[in-house]
C-alpha cells in the first residue's frame, strides 16, 4: 500500500517537473522573446532584423549594421476553468526575462556579425494551492530553463546569410503535492541541472519584397539533481530527473508589397514525440518511479503584419494557431493544454539612437472534454485563457 501510494505521488511529480503552467499548447515551451516579433504573432523567422535574431534567426544578425543592444520582458496572466468532480478556476502570473547584444564591431562592410543572447525558452510556474481540489496530485510547481547564447552571422552575399547560436542551458524545477494518506503530508521535489544545445538559421533574400527563413533547434536532456523529501514521513533523499527538451523546426516567409508594409506567414514544428516516459530516481527507493508522458508532436501556424506609419511609428499585429501537444492519458492540472487561438498587437516607436517596442497578447483555447487521465482526477471540461504584456527597448550605438 505504502509503495503504491508513494508511485502515485511521483506520477504527479513527474507530469508537473515537465509540465509547468504555460499560455502556449505547446507543452511548456515559451516562444515570446522580443516585443516586435510577439506584436505580430512571432511570425518573424524571415525578418529577425534587430538583436533578438539571435532567438528568432541568428542568420537575420547580418542585416544589421553597427552595434544594437536589446532588452525586454514578457508578463503573462494566465487563467485555467476545470468542471468536474469540482469546479476550479486557476490563475497564475509569471514573468520571462530577455537580453539581446549583437555588433559588426564598427566593421560595417564585414560579412560577420557575432551576438549574446540571454532568455527563457521553456517554463512557467503554477500554484493551484494548498486546499484545493488537485492537492493531492500537485500544490505547487516551477519549472524555469535559461538560455545563454553566444552567437554569429555570415553574410555569403546580397541573398544567402547563415547564422549560428550555441545555446548553454541552465535548468531548476521545483514541485510539491500533499499526501491524504498521511495526513496530508508534503512532498517535495526540486533540482537543477545543465546542458549544451544549438540553433541553425539560414536567410534567403531574392529582392526587396520577397524573403525566405529556417530555424533549427537541436533537442538537449538536463538532468534536474537535488533531493526528494515527504515531510514528516520519509527523509531527504538524494534524487534526480531527467527531461528530454525538444527539437524543432520552423519555416517563414516574408513579402512587402510595398516598403512599409510587411506580411509574414511561419510554419513551426516542435518535437515532442520522444518524451515518452520520465523517472525520477531517488536513494530511497520509495521515492522513485516512472512515469509516461507519450507528448506528441505539434505545429503552429504564424500570421503577421506590420505597417511604418512613419519614421518613427510602428503598428503590427498577428494570429498563431496552436495544436494541442499532450494526449487525455497524461493530462495533468498544472498545464490544460488544448487547441489554442492567440491574436496579438503592438506599437513600435523610434527616435535616433532609441527604439521602444510594446504588445498585446490574448490567447484562449477551444473547450477540451479529457477522459482517462491518471486516476481519473484531471476527467472532465477545460478551457482556458490569458492575457501578456510584452514590451523591450533596443539602443543603436
Amino acid at each position: 500500500m505504502k509503495t503504491r501510494l508513494i508511485k502515485i505521488v511521483l506520477v504527479a511529480i513527474a507530469i508537473s517537473i515537465a509540465g509547468t503552467h504555460a499560455v502556449w499548447a505547446l507543452g511548456f515551451r515559451n516562444p515570446d522573446q522580443n516585443a516586435r516579433a510577439t506584436g505580430q504573432g512571432e511570425a518573424f523567422t524571415a525578418q529577425a532584423d534587430d538583436a533578438s535574431a539571435i532567438y528568432y534567426n541568428p542568420a537575420g544578425l547580418t542585416q544589421q549594421t553597427g552595434s544594437q543592444l536589446t532588452s525586454g520582458g514578457y508578463l503573462d496572466f494566465a487563467g485555467s476553468q476545470f468542471r468536474g468532480a469540482a469546479n476550479v478556476n486557476n490563475t497564475s502570473t509569471s514573468f520571462l526575462p530577455q537580453f539581446y547584444f549583437a555588433t559588426d564591431f564598427g566593421r560595417t562592410n564585414s560579412p560577420w556579425r557575432v551576438g549574446l543572447g540571454f532568455n527563457v525558452p521553456f517554463g512557467s510556474q503554477s500554484d493551484l494551492g494548498a486546499n484545493g481540489y488537485f492537492k493531492n496530485l500537485v500544490t505547487k510547481s516551477s519549472l524555469a530553463v535559461y538560455n545563454i547564447a553566444p552567437s554569429v552571422a555570415y553574410r555569403f552575399n546580397d541573398h544567402f546569410s547563415l547564422g549560428v547560436d550555441l545555446n548553454v542551458y541552465h535548468g531548476d524545477s521545483m514541485f510539491e503535492q500533499e499526501v491524504a494518506a498521511y495526513g496530508n503530508a508534503v512532498y517535495h521535489f526540486q533540482g537543477s541541472g545543465d546542458a549544451v544545445g544549438a540553433t541553425v538559421g539560414a536567410l534567403y533574400k531574392f529582392n526587396d519584397q520577397h524573403t525566405l527563413g529556417a530555424v533549427y533547434r537541436s533537442p538537449f536532456t538536463i538532468n534536474f539533481t537535488d533531493y526528494a523529501v515527504l515531510h514528516g514521513v520519509l527523509p531527504a533523499s538524494p534524487a534526480h530527473a531527467s527531461i528530454n527538451f525538444p527539437q524543432s523546426v520552423a519555416l517563414g516567409y516574408a513579402y512587402r508589397p510595398i516598403p512599409k508594409l510587411k506580411l509574414e506567414v511561419d510554419v513551426e514544428w516542435t518535437n515532442w514525440d520522444p518524451l515518452n516516459t520520465v523517472q525520477v530516481k531517488a536513494n530511497n527507493p520509495f521515492l522513485s518511479a516512472a512515469s509516461p508522458y507519450n507528448w506528441k508532436d505539434s505545429f503552429f501556424y504564424e500570421f503577421g503584419t506590420q505597417y511604418e506609419l512613419n519614421d518613427r511609428w510602428t503598428v503590427r499585429a498577428g494570429y498563431i494557431f496552436s495544436e494541442n501537444s499532450v494526449p487525455d492519458s497524461t493530462y495533468s492540472p498544472t498545464l490544460p493544454d488544448a487547441d489554442r487561438h492567440v491574436l496579438s498587437a503592438g506599437l513600435g516607436y523610434k527616435i535616433k539612437w532609441l527604439q521602444i517596442d510594446v504588445a498585446y497578447q490574448y490567447s484562449f483555447t477551444t473547450a477540451h472534454t479529457v477522459t482517462g487521465s491518471p486516476y481519473g482526477l484531471s476527467d472532465g471540461r477545460w478551457t482556458s485563457d490569458g492575457h501578456a504584456l510584452c514590451a523591450s527597448s533596443t539602443i543603436h550605438f
